[in-house]
C-alpha cells in the first residue's frame, strides 16, 4: 500500500497572486500536459472551464488544488460546518488564512465556480468577550489570543457543561483578541469584577515570536496582582500536531516576524519535553508559526 505523501510546507504568504493571469487557448505539449493533470482532479474544479483556460493558475497553486481535490473526495462540500473557516483552512491547506475573506484562496474558489462549496461554522461576533459562569474564591481562567479557540472552549463549558479543558480544571475563558496587553487596564479591570481571592490566568496563543511575546508582556502586566502561566496542555498538543505534520520545524508557516525579539520562550520551556522545546526553539529562530487553529473543538 502506497504511503500517503507528507504535506508540503505552505508557501510564503502573499508571494503568489491570481492577478495578471492570462487566459490561454492555444495547444502545446507543455500546456496539454498541465491540462491532463487538471482533468485528473475532481471535475468540480475545472467543469466551468476557467482552470483549463488558465493553466498558470494550476502551476501557481498546484499544492492547494491537490489538497482541495483530496478534501472534496466523496463530499458535496468543503467542510461539514463543524470547523471555523480558519480551522478548516489550516487543516486542508496548512495556512489558516488561505480561505479568509478577500484572500487568494476565496478568489480561486470563486473563479472555479466553487464559491458555494465552502461549509464553515458561522463566525462568532466579537462582542463575546468572556464566559465565566460562576464565582469561585480561587479561579483559573484561560485567555485565548484568537477567537476560534475561545469559541470552542466557551462551547465546551456553556453547551456541554464541561469543567475541564484538555484535562485542566478551569472556571472561565476570556478572548484576548491578540491586543490584550496593549491596554494595561482591560484584563485587570475584568478580573477585579470577579471578586476572587486569587486568580490564575492560563494564557494560550499562537506559537510564534509575537504570541510568546504577549505571554511575556502579560506576566509583566500582572505585576503580582494575579498569576500568569502558559496553558501548557494546549501548547504541548499544538507542538505534537506540528511535529507530526512537519518533522522539520522550518517547514511551518513563515512569518514577517524576523525583527521581533524572542521573548517568553523561557516561560513555556519548563512545561515541555526536551524534544518539544528543541522543536519550538527552531520554530522561533526561523520566525515560523504554529497557529492555535491547529487544535479544534474535538480536541478539547
Amino acid at each position: 500500500m502506497a504511503r500517503a505523501e507528507r504535506p508540503k510546507p505552505p508557501a510564503r504568504r502573499d508571494a503568489r497572486t491570481l492577478a495578471r493571469l492570462d487566459t490561454v487557448r492555444k495547444q502545446t505539449p507543455e500546456l496539454n500536459d498541465i491540462r491532463r493533470k487538471i482533468i485528473d482532479l475532481d471535475p468540480r474544479l475545472w467543469i466551468n472551464g476557467w482552470l483549463l483556460s488558465t493553466p498558470d493558475a494550476f502551476v501557481r497553486y498546484e499544492r492547494e488544488l491537490r489538497a482541495l481535490d483530496a478534501a472534496l473526495a466523496g463530499s458535496p462540500t468543503l467542510g461539514d460546518g463543524t470547523l471555523s473557516c480558519r480551522e478548516l483552512s489550516y487543516r486542508v491547506f496548512g495556512d489558516e488564512k488561505f480561505l479568509a475573506l478577500e484572500s487568494e484562496g476565496r478568489k480561486l474558489l470563486h473563479l472555479m465556480g466553487l464559491a458555494d462549496v465552502l461549509c464553515c461554522r458561522p463566525q462568532a461576533k466579537l462582542e463575546l468577550l468572556h464566559h465565566i459562569p460562576k464565582h469561585h474564591r480561587q479561579m483559573r481562567l484561560v485567555v485565548s489570543e484568537n477567537l476560534d479557540p475561545w469559541v470552542n472552549m466557551r462551547n465546551a463549558m456553556f453547551v456541554e457543561g464541561r469543567k475541564r479543558i484538555l484535562g485542566e480544571r478551569v472556571h472561565g475563558v476570556i478572548f484576548g483578541n491578540g491586543y490584550l496587553v496593549d491596554d494595561p487596564h482591560k484584563l485587570p479591570d475584568l478580573l477585579a469584577t470577579l471578586c476572587a481571592e486569587r486568580v490564575e490566568v492560563l494564557y494560550w496563543g499562537d506559537l510564534d515570536r509575537a504570541g510568546l511575546q504577549i505571554l511575556a508582556k502579560l506576566v509583566e502586566l500582572a505585576d503580582g496582582r494575579f498569576d500568569v502561566a502558559p496553558f501548557a496542555p494546549a501548547y504541548r498538543l499544538m507542538l505534537q500536531r506540528a511535529m507530526r505534520r512537519f518533522p522539520n520545524p522550518r517547514s511551518n508557516e513563515e512569518t514577517d516576524q524576523g525583527g521581533v525579539p524572542v521573548r517568553g520562550f523561557e516561560l513555556l520551556e519548563p512545561c515541555l519535553k526536551k524534544r518539544e522545546a528543541a522543536y519550538l526553539r527552531e520554530v522561533l529562530d526561523g520566525a515560523r508559526l504554529i497557529p492555535q487553529e491547529i487544535i479544534t473543538a474535538e480536541d478539547l
